[in-house]
């Protein structure tokens, strides 16, 4: 099968690092990539889920994304925090927002509250090639929100999240 005769697309993935813990530690005014932070789901439960772990704490315990309040590390140095969903999902439109300003509202599709697919077709005049576009949106979003992004491109948008979750690893 001869696929030069299909259309090709230049698709983002945009996805929020860690973002329920990135979203508390910018709110704590701590750095998301250096802070030690666990989301917990109901911090008066022992058994209560942790929905979301900062990367730095994930590296210096080696935790898996699923564990429990109680698994937590004794650690007074870890920033416990109760979820808050209103200020995730208060986030994740802000972030729609900021990306109204590179594409139109047509060619964004949210998939989650914190990963979204930007169709870039037709943008290169604008702001570079998918490339530079990518480079622009992931520094903006640092740049205003303090919020950590990866940002995964291909021609379609399973191609774009592989690439993402490759990169991610």
């Amino acid at each position: 099968m001869d696929y030069e005769k299909y259309p090709r697309n230049d698709i983002l993935c945009i996805d929020m690092r860690s973002f329920y813990a990135s979203v508390e530690a910018v709110k704590l005014g701590l750095d998301p990539n250096k802070a030690l932070l666990a989301v917990i789901g109901d911090l008066s439960r022992p058994g209560s889920i942790v929905l979301a772990t900062s990367p730095a704490l994930k590296r210096k315990y080696k935790l898996h994304n699923v564990s429990r309040f109680y698994e937590l590390p004794k650690d007074p140095t870890i920033h416990l925090v109760e979820a808050n969903m209103s200020d995730y999902i208060h986030m994740s439109i802000q972030i729609t927002k900021l990306l109204y300003r590179f594409a139109p509202q047509e060619a964004i599709h949210q998939y989650s509250v914190d990963e979204v697919w930007l169709t870039a077709n037709g943008l290169e005049k604008l702001f570079g090639d998918r490339w530079e576009l990518a480079r622009n949106i992931k520094k903006t979003i640092w740049e205003e929100l303090q919020l950590p992004s990866a940002i995964g491109i291909g021609d379609n948008k399973l191609l774009a999240k592989v690439v993402l979750d490759l990169h991610a690893k």
